[in-house]
């Protein structure tokens, strides 16, 4: 046989084997296996490198802590994302040191809390006797502790009655007082602030006019009356601290308030005088809703006569902007 012949056989023998081939192959069966391949590396590759637990962003916890009077000075406990932040709160709440901080990363304290509970921190410090405390525990605040003089309940309440972002809680009581009976010896009375009955407040201390005045102020330390845009009537956040300084003076009938509307420099002057008197006389109004009697109540506008502050160049001043009270005999 030929070379020529030989060649001639392989060649027709090949082009038989792959017309077979071609007639046979299952691409199904093919590509099924290689997914399957595929998959099988994958459960030892890259995916199970970067999975669903790698990709989970961390989740932050408010940050939980107590504030405690002890010999006379504040102490923090609690939890924080470090120690720098720990001492942030030290000082922008005026504590006097840190006790027990435990370090969580995670957690994180709201600048909104901080300011809401600054005035109460004060508070904490003046107000109280040792061994009373303010916490939080992520939701809420807990005030409790002893007053040390039983005047001072209308200033907390005053106080307590601005924080709206937070539910706060109170356990506070009555400074101990001490009562003679004719067939007992000393009996301590001991009550708690919510529950303080008639006949205790008939002998709680007569507040002079400085401190009358002084609750005034502290209901208008963070917040002030503000009203809606060119109108006389207060916001809605406002007619609440109305309603805070009209218990204040009904617990205190003797004295009389003045409510003086002021204005900035900028427009007219008698239509700023104008704007301040009706802005002071619905006050008045709401005063008298909340039972004040209106004889005790006078409502003067000022308009722009008693600046606090310097205007700008256009007489715009938000400081100038406000309504004053003043206490009365």
């Amino acid at each position: 046989m030929s070379i020529f012949m030989k060649i001639f056989i392989l060649l027709i023998l090949f082009i038989s084997l792959n017309i077979v081939s071609i007639y046979t192959f299952s691409y199904e069966d093919y590509f099924t296996n290689k997914k399957e391949d595929i998959e099988l590396k994958d459960k030892n590759g890259i995916f199970q490198f970067f999975g669903k637990d790698f990709f989970k962003k961390v989740g932050y916890k408010a940050s939980e802590f107590v504030i405690s009077k002890n010999n006379n000075l504040l102490s923090l406990d609690g939890t924080f994302s470090s120690n720098e932040v720990a001492k942030q709160v030290l000082d922008f709440l005026k504590i006097n040191s840190i006790q027990n901080i435990n370090i969580v990363e995670n957690s994180e304290i709201s600048k909104d809390l901080l300011r809401e509970i600054s005035e109460l921190t004060e508070l904490l410090k003046d107000n109280f006797e040792n061994g009373a405390k303010l916490s939080f525990d992520g939701n809420i605040l807990i005030l409790e502790g002893e007053l040390k003089d039983n005047s001072h309940k209308n200033l907390i309440t005053a106080v307590i009655s601005k924080i709206d972002k937070y539910e706060i809680q109170t356990n506070i009581y009555e400074k101990k007082e001490h009562i003679v009976d004719e067939n007992k010896d000393n009996v301590t009375k001991n009550e708690n602030f919510e529950e303080i009955d008639k006949n205790n407040e008939q002998k709680e201390k007569i507040l002079s006019k400085d401190d009358v005045q002084s609750l005034v102020n502290n209901i208008f330390i963070t917040d002030k009356i503000s009203f809606e845009r060119r109108s006389a009537e207060p916001t809605e956040k406002s007619k609440v601290l109305i309603e805070n300084l009209s218990n204040i003076l009904k617990q205190n009938p003797k004295f009389t308030i003045e409510v003086g509307g002021h204005t900035d420099s900028r427009g007219n002057k008698e239509l700023n005088k104008k704007i301040s008197q009706d802005r002071a006389n619905r006050v008045k109004e709401i005063l008298e809703s909340f039972g004040v009697d209106k004889d005790r109540i006078k409502a003067v506008g000022y308009g722009n006569e008693r600046p606090i502050a310097q205007d700008d160049e256009n007489g715009l001043s938000e400081i100038n902007r406000r309504v004053e009270f003043i206490i009365g005999d």
